[in-house]
């Protein structure tokens, strides 16, 4: 081959591994947040979908509390929607109780409890995954560790996260904007949630490149509320837009850097890229700024 031939083609793979990716995931299934007056947790979830197919998404993870659907027994039919869309379930607890609140075996019935709802939904795809409510793993590391054997023996593997955006308080605001009609409002909501979706991404980039000295597969928690329903589209347009290619979960962790992540067989590793930086002695970045007072105004 030709040097300049062999230049580009090493140009090409270095650019192809420079390209940021990442693994959406959702929680909260089958109904997250205040739901506006004249909309359905079905009609969210199906905005989602087409969001996730228009976006050439691969099979998204959705984690599951059964006791939801207790509370809206009419979003039961969210589960099998998302499962006709090509998208997968996996196990958020029953109730999302936070670990650290909770004895071991307590956390356990919660898991156990769960695991009837999410099987009978998601037919013979993998819903052996789990995801930690308010991302808790446990009050100390004896507390973690009791969990971790656990989901190994149920042959769990754990879904951490690595970037997102705090996205849990939009609904509440866009469902009093919506009874309102002040499409002002919503419109400043929107630009609030992509400037933190921005602010959240290049936090990550930055921790990734302390940590590991180039981009990582990053795993997205978002949650399937209304606002991130509607938002969705424009999300993924943002992201795309500053060079993303989005990948299945499945595919995030096979980076060697998810393995005792994902596997909790293996010894804990840090809780997150923050305590993994904080355990190596190294600087990071201030994490963004949480938002909270405004939210909690608009459209008061």
């Amino acid at each position: 081959m030709k040097p300049a031939l062999i230049a580009a083609a090493l140009l090409l793979t270095v650019s192809a591994m420079a390209e940021p990716k990442i693994a959406i995931t959702f929680d909260d299934l089958p109904a997250h947040g205040v739901l506006p007056a004249g909309m359905t947790r079905v009609e969210i979830a199906q905005q989602v979908i087409d969001a996730l197919k228009a976006g050439g998404i691969p099979p998204t993870y959705g984690f599951v509390n059964g006791a939801l659907i207790e509370g809206e027994p009419a979003a039961a039919p969210v589960l099998t929607l998302w499962r006709q869309g090509g998208n997968r379930l996996g196990d958020h607890t029953w109730s999302h109780p936070g670990l650290s609140k909770l004895s071991v075996a307590d956390y356990e019935a919660e898991i156990i409890r769960n695991e009837p709802v999410i099987a009978g939904a998601a037919g013979s795809s993998d819903w052996h995954w789990f995801r930690y409510p308010f991302l808790d793993e446990g009050k100390d590391a004896t507390q973690r560790a009791a969990i971790r054997t656990f989901l190994s023996g149920r042959g769990y593997k754990i879904a951490t996260v690595t970037t997102g955006l705090n996205d849990w308080d939009y609904p509440a605001p866009y469902a009093r904007c919506m009874a309102k009609n002040d499409t002002i409002a919503i419109a400043k909501l929107e630009a609030m949630y992509l400037t933190r979706a921005e602010q959240g991404f290049a936090y990550s980039q930055s921790l990734a490149s302390t940590l590991y000295g180039h981009d990582i597969p990053y795993i997205l928690l978002q949650h399937i509320g209304s606002f991130q329903a509607h938002m969705l589209p424009k999300l993924i347009a943002m992201y795309q837009a500053k060079g993303v290619s989005f990948i299945s979960l499945e595919d995030a962790v096979k980076d060697p850097i998810y393995r005792a992540y994902a596997d909790p067989s293996l010894s804990a590793p840090p809780r997150d890229m923050e305590h993994a930086a904080a355990e190596r002695k190294l600087s990071t970045p201030r994490p963004p700024s949480g938002r909270g007072d405004e939210l909690e105004a608009i459209c008061r």
